[in-house]
């Protein structure tokens, strides 16, 4: 699919900061993400990469972007090919149902600038719902872990000698390419934070959302090994039981163990399925070969 750029605002020549938003049908948060990255203090390329949206997502992009390509299939390859495209001496990654206050762009670079390689921003969750209550929940136990929440702004050089993100994962890119630029260099946080627009969340939806991501938790973890698994268990809420004696705890508990369910689903569909292809010899690398006896 053809590149295609669209400029949309007047932006400082040439600017230090690229942000990419990688994009998949989301009209419903795009227009308040775009607009919270004009009204930061600190001006920013802003880039949005679309993997083949049939919404209005592409002329949202438009409007409020200053470039605009498409690519696929997941978004680690998006952010990756935003940021390639339009370098520059700093860079973030934001999602599309993202809103930032107007100094994390500003605080980044300042990290940045101070010898961090890599900046976390703290996360509110925003929307309607219990589940969505639940999450905000979950996510008042991670402040200031930086095991759980993963870097957003990167200096370009940590960036490019870490690799970008890693395109064999979705799910947990996030986390494996924060832990190679913290091999690299120090990692800062900012204190102001962005929310992260949830909408309307169904139990049946995150379990399905964990599924999903499922085949790129079983990757992280034969990459990164006892380090992955390490991470995986470093859950606050785990060890203060006392603190999920609520609704909102009791919710928690429930969420957690119907995504674990999920995933030990997928993973076993994908075992399965995995069989099937070489009982039956339809995987092109066993082709013309003898099947064994």
């Amino acid at each position: 699919m053809p590149d295609h750029s669209t400029p949309s605002h007047t932006i400082p020549s040439p600017p230090d900061v690229t942000v990419v938003v990688p994009t998949k049908n989301a009209a419903r948060t795009l227009a308040a993400c775009l607009q919270s990255l004009r009204s930061q203090t600190h001006p920013c390329r802003t880039v949005v990469v679309d993997n083949g949206s049939t919404d209005s997502t592409r002329a949202i992009a438009e409007d409020g972007a200053d470039a605009v390509l498409e690519i696929g299939p997941e978004r680690s390859a998006q952010r990756n090919h935003g940021a390639r495209t339009y370098p520059a001496e700093f860079v973030g990654f934001i999602d599309a149902d993202m809103v930032l206050q107007p100094t994390v762009v500003a605080e980044a670079v300042a990290a940045l600038r101070a010898g961090a390689g890599s900046v976390i921003v703290p996360e509110r969750t925003v929307g309607s719902g219990f589940w969505v209550e639940v999450r905000a929940f979950e996510r008042s136990f991670y402040d200031g872990s930086d095991a759980i929440e993963a870097a957003r702004f990167f200096r370009w050089n940590v960036f490019d000698r870490a690799g970008g993100f890693d395109e064999q994962l979705t799910g947990p890119e996030d986390w494996d390419l924060s832990e190679s630029a913290r091999e690299l260099a120090p990692v800062a946080r900012t204190t102001a934070v962005i929310e992260h627009d949830e909408g309307t969340i169904g139990y049946l939806d995150a379990c399905r959302k964990k599924a999903y991501y499922a085949e790129g938790v079983r990757r992280y973890v034969a990459k990164r090994g006892v380090s992955a698994l390490r991470q995986a268990g470093r859950r606050p809420w785990v060890r203060q039981p006392r603190k999920l004696m609520n609704r909102q705890g009791a919710g928690l508990v429930a969420l957690k163990a119907g995504e674990a369910a999920a995933v030990c689903w997928a993973l076993a569909g994908h075992q399965a399925r995995m069989l099937r292809v070489v009982r039956s010899g339809s995987d092109p690398a066993l082709r013309g070969r003898p099947r064994a006896r």
